[in-house]
């Protein structure tokens, strides 16, 4: 018996250390891409404090539970983990934040009990100092509705590349069971609208990041998100955003995203006008967006217009033909403005981009971009930069597309061919007068003497 223990307590202590296998520095752990296929056991672990612990990139399919040690952040992402047992983070001490994403994680095997703290007599405890969690890029497709019931102090909250196509009744309820959320990523998830009340807890959330989904509308949900901040509705296949299509009353929002959206067009009078404390606003790489309207940001009401307080506007790389000069309130209280990349029209539509704004701010705005900035059209124009035409009275284009500039040539084409033809005709008038084409000499007499037939001698009479 005392041999037995005695091989066993060797064994133990010819396990390599995680130090001896890992990059210990400082109180971080770096066991990243080292082809691991476990996280060690507890007498392999140092004895110390850890902020942070890392096993990103290597082969673990089956978590199991960890030592009791110090932890800040736990480190488990790209690996191959299917399987998490219950209680596997309770001896964590001080775990505020914790990575799982780009696993293989399934709805099925993701239960509350993985995130169940240390057991007292009455329940479980939670995993209290738990902060940020991230399970992005896994399979899950649901959630089990109780899955953060041991997680109450979540603040941060990553399911984005996950295939979920539709929050259910059980998902809904697990996202909105966490009363302090601030920051929410359901990004990439394949997402086609939203549950109605799916933000009636939000009291807390403040960041939110919608891109890469299948919404053709503004999500009408985002109403119950009062205390929203910041929002990113990049690449969703939205056409029009507008009075109908609009974002609802945010009062407290003060940054959007709206970039890369492939299908966007045009953004008309009201699509913003609720946001009425936004101060930076992203338009960018929307192909197919030629227009944004004078009050797309402005609301009307019965004392004036009002608009939003903005400080950074990047409509940069669309289609854009015209800025307008009532887009922005105050165009002097900007701080930062990106024009890079559109097709600017130099005409008179646009003699306050040309003409105004860009003399005056555009160096302060935009630095030396400024420089660069050049006319898609009129032809004349095509090629130009705008700041050369600073001083220029532009033209403006015809009601119906009339081009002067391409008109002219015909108009010129026209004249030169009147001034040949009416001579030439002249010519054979007067060569016809004088006898050219008929025999003699020929007058008015003549010439009705070629159509005279004499009568017959057998003619009645």
């Amino acid at each position: 018996m005392v041999e037995t223990e005695n091989k066993t307590v060797d064994a133990v202590q010819k396990l390599p250390s995680l130090c001896s296998v890992c990059n210990c520095t400082d109180r971080y752990i770096n066991c990243s891409y080292r082809t691991l296929e476990s996280h060690f056991n507890g007498s392999q672990w140092p004895n110390m404090e850890m902020v942070e612990v890392s096993f990103e990139g290597n082969l673990l399919v089956h978590v199991t539970p960890f030592p009791k040690r110090v932890v800040k952040r736990l480190i488990l992402r790209k690996n191959h983990i299917a399987k998490i047992d219950y209680r596997a983070f309770k001896e964590l001490v001080n775990l505020t934040e914790l990575d799982l994403s780009h696993n293989q994680l399934t709805s099925q095997l993701l239960q509350p009990h993985v995130f169940e703290g240390r057991f007292s007599p009455e329940a479980y405890e939670p995993l209290s100092n738990l902060k940020t969690l991230n399970v992005a890029n896994n399979l899950l497709q649901w959630l089990h509705q109780s899955l953060f019931e041991h997680l109450v102090g979540v603040t941060v909250l990553n399911l984005s590349g996950n295939p979920f196509k539709v929050f259910d009744y059980r998902t809904s309820i697990a996202i909105s069971s966490l009363s302090y959320l601030e920051e929410l990523d359901i990004s990439y998830c394949e997402l086609k609208r939203l549950p109605n009340f799916q933000f009636h807890n939000a009291k807390y959330l403040k960041k939110l990041n919608m891109a890469g989904n299948r919404f053709v509308d503004v999500p009408a949900p985002l109403q119950g998100a009062v205390a929203l901040e910041y929002v990113r509705l990049d690449n969703n296949p939205i056409e029009v955003i507008d009075h109908v299509n609009t974002f609802p009353n945010l009062t407290r929002l003060k940054e959007v995203s709206l970039c890369y959206m492939s299908n966007l067009t045009a953004i008309e009078n009201g699509g913003l006008s609720e946001l009425t404390n936004l101060e930076n606003l992203y338009i960018q790489n929307c192909p197919k967006l030629k227009k944004i309207n004078d009050y797309a940001l402005a609301q009307k009401l019965s004392e004036g217009t009002m608009w939003p307080p903005l400080k950074k506007l990047d409509i940069s790389d669309n289609a854009l033909q015209y800025l307008p000069a009532m887009l922005v309130g105050r165009w002097d209280n900007l701080e930062e403005l990106d024009l890079m990349n559109n097709e600017w029209s130099c005409d008179c539509n646009n003699q306050f981009l040309v003409g105004t704004l860009l003399p005056n701010y555009g160096k302060q705005l935009m630095g030396d971009e400024v420089g660069e900035l050049t006319c898609f059209a009129p032809p004349e124009h095509k090629g130009r930069n705008l700041t050369s035409l600073a001083k220029w009275h532009l033209r403006c284009l015809d009601l119906y597309d009339a081009r002067p500039e391409r008109d002219a040539a015909i108009l010129v084409g026209m004249m030169i061919g009147l001034l040949v033809v009416i001579p030439i005709s002249f010519a054979f008038f007067m060569l016809w007068r004088r006898g050219f084409f008929f025999c003699g000499p020929q007058g008015p007499a003549s010439f009705s003497r070629a159509f005279y037939k004499r009568a017959s001698n057998d003619d009645d009479i």
